[in-house]
């Protein structure tokens, strides 16, 4: 399971990391830089954590440095985080650095996927400053690679729960919920069953994940999801009206889901493990949820499940 919960922290990062290079390239192509000058300050938190710096925006040390957007003094680090990926923005770049940096290492950060061909030029840095365009182009390819090799998965997660929370993909409008979790909920409810109805406190949440050793993935996720639990609940009361009573139904086929599998993960591990047995159970062609949307809404009938207190074990 441990290799299961890397490849989902993994598919999850390329997922929201190629994101973020469209809508750059987009709002690029739209004269839009915002975006841009956000990401600044996102690259400097993900580059911190994947190789120990301790970078700043420059724009804190002094408005507009030519040629560099994030300074780490310590280490003697430069990085140039732009939208545009050309030998001549690279060339740029170099051009500007100030003799103040003399020695520092120049890397440049394109927010593109892959930036291969900038790696075939050569470059003539200033001020003896170090760049090799084979190591030194951050090109998102380049990022996920490095983070697919780091050894320590709860690194690995940390890194994920960072770029999930600073790259939120869009939650459904609320048409689109409600239509996605009726879907989920007709695929799952076989049969109706009697209705429940258990409120949690946010003290209770808390135990039960402490309890269970949820950590990152699983936490983030009933952090992020919980506030959907009256959704939930509206779909199975009007359900209820209609004399149509689905939630134990939902209820009990996660519960059997979560006990198929306790023995085989714990954790975040088993978490993983029992959304993607939900979403192999859904007969999405009919659908017009994605894949994404998809996941999002089963996460959402987990948490609501959580705090049921039909998958996970109560704290003692």
């Amino acid at each position: 399971m441990a290799k299961l919960q890397r490849q989902t922290y993994i598919n999850d990062i390329v997922n929201r990391l190629s994101g973020l290079a469209y809508n750059v390239e987009l709002r690029g192509l739209l004269n839009l830089l915002d975006l841009h000058v956000i990401s600044e300050d996102f690259y400097v938190g993900l580059l911190n954590l994947i190789y120990g710096w301790k970078l700043r925006n420059a724009n804190s040390l002094q408005q507009n440095i030519p040629g560099i957007d994030l300074v780490d003094e310590s280490n003697h680090i430069l990085v140039q985080v732009t939208g545009t990926s050309t030998k001549r923005k690279i060339d740029h770049s170099l051009k500007e650095i100030s003799e103040k940096y003399t020695g520092y290492h120049f890397y440049f950060a394109p927010i593109v996927i892959d930036a291969k061909e900038q790696r075939k030029h050569k470059y003539a840095p200033p001020h003896e400053v170090i760049f090799n365009p084979k190591t030194d182009i951050l090109d998102i390819h380049f990022i996920v690679d490095r983070i697919k090799g780091m050894p320590d998965i709860e690194s690995i997660g940390i890194i994920a729960m960072f770029i999930k929370s600073n790259i939120q993909n869009d939650v459904p409008d609320t048409t689109q919920l409600t239509s996605g979790l009726n879907y989920i909920i007709s695929q799952l409810a076989k049969d109706d069953l009697n209705e429940c109805d258990v409120d949690m406190t946010e003290f209770e949440i808390e135990a039960k994940i402490s309890f269970n050793n949820l950590s990152i993935y699983a936490k983030d996720a009933i952090d992020q999801y919980k506030i959907y639990y009256i959704n939930v609940q509206k779909i199975y009361s009007e359900y209820a009206r209609q004399g149509k009573t689905k939630s134990m139904a939902v209820l009990q086929k996660l519960h059997k889901i979560y006990v198929s599998l306790k023995s085989q993960a714990s954790g975040d591990a088993l978490f993983i493990a029992i959304k993607n047995e939900i979403i192999n159970q859904i007969d999405n062609k009919n659908n017009n949820l994605s894949q994404e949307q998809l996941e999002m809404c089963v996460e959402m009938l987990m948490v609501h499940a959580f705090m049921e207190c039909k998958i996970f074990e109560k704290p003692i």
